[in-house]
């Protein structure tokens, strides 16, 4: 179902146009990775969905089941303000209070009565893992702690989506690793993610959908697979082993529906009518030839590679 919906919206700083003509829907239980350039417009995107700052231009639409229409996120802001959580770049936290006093203080401003939130800080706790450190100052935590604990308060009320701005900057891999897996349950649990990252990796094993900025504009958006089917190879390249029979091979390998065959002297670059169809056809080639190959590279391309056709223009 259709969550959130951003209609042409424009952001304008000052004469300087940094967002333009964005088109973008985010549906129910998605977890979209939003990526670009360093001053690409990202942290705009995401204060403007999260309804901190208002578009130049456009509109954001947030849908519920009664209203299905959809409604005005920045004329109902006050209606609609705690469907939101929002985790910063930089830790939001109080370094001189404890873990659950951080808690207490975060969820205090969004007026919830003080048993359920004593039942929401005992949850996050143990869901955080960070039950036995509820009584640390936030200032000894580790850089993992304070980023789970900095989440922990983004969820404190409950939201239905959870925006973050680069959730994994300065963690070491193991403590993305530990961030995403956290992101991901949070996710299974019904909460849409919104989250903006340099980390092309953790994007595209976290994501469901991406969205790219380049110069402003979403260049593309979509399901993962839909980004990057413009970008799939047109070819593919096959390894011999030394001494194999090439001549024969490649003699075979024109009998299939082929552009062209490229001779690099251990490896043949294949350029197929029908990529899908030809891989096929080589397949059953080996296997009735007892061909030995010794490699055959076929990956789809990266988000990393993706996102460099876009901003290079490769």
């Amino acid at each position: 179902m259709k969550l959130i919906e951003l209609k042409e919206v424009d952001k304008v700083f000052h004469h300087n146009s940094v967002l333009q003509d964005v088109n973008l829907v985010i549906e129910e239980s998605d977890i979209l990775g939003v990526i670009g350039q360093s001053g690409s417009g990202k942290t705009t995107l995401l204060n403007i969905i999260a309804g901190f700052i208002e578009p130049s231009e456009g509109e954001i639409l947030f849908y519920t089941p009664v209203h299905q229409e959809g409604i005005d996120l920045n004329k109902q802001l006050p209606y609609l303000k705690g469907r939101f959580g929002f985790t910063p770049q930089h830790n939001s936290l109080y370094l001189k209070l404890t873990v659950e006093e951080n808690l207490w203080h975060f969820g205090s401003l969004h007026g919830i009565d003080k048993k359920t939130l004593q039942t929401n800080i005992q949850n996050l706790l143990n869901f955080t893992h960070l039950i036995d450190h509820r009584q640390k100052l936030t200032e000894d935590l580790s850089g993992g702690m304070q980023k789970r604990l900095d989440i922990s308060c983004s969820l404190i009320h409950k939201p239905q989506v959870l925006v973050l701005d680069e959730p994994t900057a300065d963690l070491d891999p193991i403590l993305q690793g530990e961030i995403l897996h956290m992101l991901r349950e949070i996710n299974q649990q019904g909460v849409t993610i919104i989250i903006a990252s340099h980390h092309l990796d953790s994007i595209e094993h976290l994501c469901n959908k991406v969205a790219i900025i380049h110069n402003g504009k979403v260049h593309s958006h979509g399901l993962l697979d839909e980004v990057r089917r413009p970008y799939l190879r047109d070819h593919f390249t096959i390894t011999l082993r030394p001494g194999q029979r090439k001549e024969e091979l490649i003699s075979k390998i024109r009998l299939f529906s082929i552009k062209k065959i490229v001779d690099k002297g251990n490896a043949l670059v294949i350029y197929p009518e029908n990529i899908h169809e030809t891989t096929k056809q080589m397949l059953n080639l080996i296997k009735e030839e007892s061909l030995y190959l010794h490699d055959m590279d076929l990956r789809q391309p990266s988000l990393h590679e993706v996102f460099e056709n876009i901003v290079l223009g490769k």
